[in-house]
């Protein structure tokens, strides 16, 4: 399933990538990126197990829309799945989301390359009555 929203396209995962299906997304995410809309959701909610097949296929997708100055953004990723990215290294090319909402919100925001490495909250703020 293929949805455009806000020069955003979303493309939902299915349970399990196998190489048919594999082949079938990546055609339609060839097709919006010819089209000029290079920037992507994947929503990963429906993955029961983020395996090879799966990394290949997100890491296929980042390539494919890095070819055309576009990125593409995770979401609703389950914390096995986001362990096994981690794990692998892959997780920092990828910005996470909790919600496809969000991550299609991340793009009207700012860009990923202007996104802050870190940014303090009033938490990591010394309190001023506590502070040497």
């Amino acid at each position: 399933m293929s949805i455009r929203k806000r020069a955003v396209n979303i493309l939902q995962l299915p349970g399990q990538i196998s190489s048919s299906s594999h082949a079938e997304i990546l055609r339609r995410l060839k097709l919006a990126v010819q089209s000029g809309h290079p920037r992507f959701v994947l929503d990963c909610s429906r993955i029961e197990v983020m395996g090879a097949e799966e990394i290949q296929f997100i890491l296929s997708c980042l390539e494919e829309a890095m070819k055309h100055n576009g990125d593409v953004r995770l979401a609703a990723v389950t914390p096995e799945a986001r362990a096994v990215l981690q794990n692998a290294g892959i997780s920092r090319l990828f910005e996470i989301y909790g919600s496809t909402e969000s991550a299609i919100h991340s793009y009207q925001v700012r860009p990923a390359s202007m996104a802050p490495l870190y940014s303090e909250t009033a938490e990591t703020q010394p309190d001023s009555e506590y502070a040497a």
